[in-house]
């Protein structure tokens, strides 16, 4: 009977694995989107504990003191545990390091050096490089099975394209600041770098209907220097863009203003009739005028100093190709203008429906939306530099039976790229790689105003961000498929801080 009893013990026992040098299991690729450009996995995991700490380099320690406590807030929310926030020049066992002491050059000046052993350190250039790879951490906790470890590995993590971006009509319905804010928070979530705010525009064809008096055109940026000006169903004071900016910095967003002009100016055109043109819509500004000029200057003199952007788009789209001459003259002067205070003007892209021997200085930035508008290969040969914004692959219009009322990420993610500006017609395509492209930005416009929520484009906005996000700073992942993509994003799950 013993001996029975003996051998039923051993039976009952689990199986023996043996494992040789040549079996040990290195860490795949953890789960973060957009995806790391490099990875080198270890073995093992680092489990986070109590006893952890943000520590930064001394050296650095007052440039990364915003970014430490962002992600001491952050992580905080996701382990239970608010870990302090420490100097040393070495990181210490359990502990994050931060620097921006490293010497490679290849990362660029947003990518980042994480490396996970035990302890986690990340080393940039500057605090964009570093804030992004918190992202990163974060990410990947969120996808551990215990909400409290990471895999010990090595990435190399930088972007593919300088410019990622997203586009807001807040000229034809208002969004709380609040909310701005939080879209600030999704955005870097999925590594995106430009927040460009449309803060006036009115209602589609307003200017031409005869009550275009009463015709609804807002604009957003509230001074006591333009009293009246403000729309009334909620406009912005400069108190409030600080506060926004200040959000933006500390998760390397930039924002970047637009006031459209010399179209979609019904605001405008109503709160100084003298300025309308005589010839065309009644939304737009008469370039005949000079009082046009100084009007328009005394906008920018009173709102460029409430923003942080060193790039400023001047809006310049769908005016009449009868004044290309007047036109073109008017987009010169805004260049000039903006380079006298240091700054860089964009615009959307329209020159190829404005022909005129009027040559428009080729250091405007071209927000590329519509091929015919402005064709992106005629464009670069003219020396320009461009941004995807095309119309048809990355505008969103809530609720409209034109463009997208969502975007189709799956035909996005699996055959589109920042170069492609036409998926039918590669002629009027740019070639990988090309200098003169910055990046892409997909847009929300909100011609539905009177039907469109802010759940409405959040609801919009939230599947396409990571999408987009892999396309501009991964770019394809051939060997991750559209479904496992989706399956990696749910993991993930929503941005910290949010309140969607």
């Amino acid at each position: 009977m013993i001996i029975v009893s003996m051998v039923l013990a051993l039976i009952s026992l689990p199986p023996l694995h043996l494992f040789t040098p040549g079996t040990i299991q290195i860490n795949s690729t953890p789960a973060v989107a957009p995806e790391l450009r490099e990875w080198h996995g270890g073995t093992g995991e680092l489990l986070l504990g109590s006893g952890s700490q943000i520590v930064l380099d001394p050296a650095y320690a007052g440039q990364l003191q915003t970014t430490a406590r962002v992600f001491q807030q952050d992580l905080g929310t996701e382990i239970n545990a608010s870990l302090p926030i420490a100097l040393s020049s070495k990181p210490g066992k359990g502990n994050f390091f931060f620097t921006l002491k490293t010497a490679d050059g290849g990362i660029g000046n947003e990518g980042y050096i994480l490396g996970i052993d035990a302890s986690v350190t990340i080393n940039a250039h500057t605090t964009n490089g570093i804030f992004y790879g918190t992202r990163s951490i974060l990410q990947m906790v969120r996808a551990s099975f215990n909400h409290m470890s990471l895999p010990k590995g090595h990435a190399r993590d930088y972007p593919r394209y300088q410019e990622r971006g997203f586009m807001l009509d807040v000229g034809r319905k208002f969004v709380p600041l609040a909310v701005l804010e939080d879209y600030i928070r999704l955005m870097s979530w999925y590594k995106f770098n430009d927040f460009q705010l449309h803060f006036n525009d009115n209602a589609l064809g307003a200017g031409n209907k005869p009550d275009w008096r009463h015709q609804y055109a807002a604009f957003r940026l509230n001074s006591p220097a333009f009293p009246g000006l403000a729309a009334a169903d909620g406009s912005y004071t400069e108190q409030q863009i600080q506060e926004l900016e200040q959000v933006a910095s500390a998760h390397a967003v930039t924002i970047t203003p637009e006031i459209d002009t010399p179209a979609h100016d019904l605001a405008l055109t109503r709160y100084r009739p003298d300025l309308v043109s005589h010839r065309y819509s009644k939304e737009f500004l008469d370039l005949s005028n000079p009082a046009t000029y100084s009007f328009v200057n005394s906008l920018w003199n009173t709102f460029l100093p409430w923003f942080h952007s060193s790039q400023i788009n001047i809006g310049m789209d769908e005016y009449n190709s009868r004044d290309a001459d007047k036109y073109r003259r008017y987009i010169n002067t805004y260049d000039a203008f903006l380079k006298k205070h240091g700054k860089t003007a964009r615009m959307w892209g329209s020159l190829s429906q404005m022909p005129s021997k009027i040559a428009v200085k080729n250091d405007i930035i071209l927000e590329d939306w519509d091929n015919t508008w402005a064709n992106s290969v005629d464009m670069v040969k003219k020396g320009f530099k461009i941004i995807n914004a095309n119309d048809h692959l990355l505008y969103i219009v809530p609720h409209a039976s034109y463009f997208n009322d969502f975007l189709n990420t799956r035909l996005l993610y699996e055959r589109w790229e920042p170069y492609i500006f036409d998926l039918n017609y590669p002629y009027l395509n740019l070639q990988p790689g090309d200098p003169h492209l910055l990046g892409a930005t997909f847009a929300v416009w909100n011609d539905k105003y009177t039907i469109t929520s802010v759940a409405d484009i959040t609801a919009r906005i939230e599947p396409a961000f990571p999408v987009l996000g892999a396309k501009m700073w991964t770019g394809s992942t051939p060997a991750t498929s559209y479904e496992q993509f989706e399956s990696m994003v749910g993991q993930i799950g929503q941005a910290p801080g949010t309140h969607f």
